[in-house]
């Protein structure tokens, strides 16, 4: 019986260590989803994947008008801090929540409220991510999350499009360039 608990704890040691040399699972992160209705839903991801605290962007339409939808992470941008940033950019002509109703007074944010998401349909492959069209970033693998802020950044800002990049990437880059 000595022996048999010695055993257990040796394999139950081993697998606590190697469990923790293993990634960690990602960790979903909470989000929060909103649409802008804007003039041109390209400026509006590019504009919107701007704003720290947002995760992702998609460019898409609802009702006839072409809208941006976003989702960030309410623990870093609140939504009132994200539509006045919005308004600020000029892309918030309407807000556009998953249900029929707001949870918030955007009145006091001087934003109308437009329908809700239920009729929205995203824009075909070849309208996302569009300033990133031509660009070295296009020929990388990248996350939603990656995507966003290269989009958001590559024309205007490379030195910060390049940190949402992985050292891997970065690396894949340099060697892309060489040749």
């Amino acid at each position: 019986m000595y022996k048999l608990a010695i055993l257990f704890g040796v394999v139950l040691s081993a697998t606590i260590s190697r469990g923790s040399e293993d990634p960690a699972p990602a960790v979903r992160e909470t989000t929060q989803r909103v649409a802008f209705s804007q003039y041109c839903f390209w400026t509006g991801e590019m504009k919107l994947g701007q704003i720290d605290g947002v995760l992702r962007t998609e460019a898409g339409f609802l009702n006839g008008q072409e809208v941006t939808v976003v989702d960030y992470d309410p623990a870093r941008l609140s939504l009132e801090a994200l539509v006045r940033q919005a308004k600020a950019a000029g892309v918030a002509d309407l807000i556009h929540f998953p249900q029929q109703t707001s949870p918030h007074n955007l009145a006091a944010l001087g934003l109308p409220e437009g329908v809700s998401l239920a009729g929205y349909r995203p824009a075909p492959a070849g309208d996302q991510k569009k300033q990133l069209e031509g660009t070295p970033y296009s020929r990388l693998t990248l996350t939603p999350e990656q995507a966003t802020k290269l989009n958001a950044f590559c024309r205007q800002n490379p030195a910060k499009a390049r940190e949402a990049l992985t050292r891997e990437q970065r690396a894949e880059l340099a060697r892309r360039s060489v040749h």
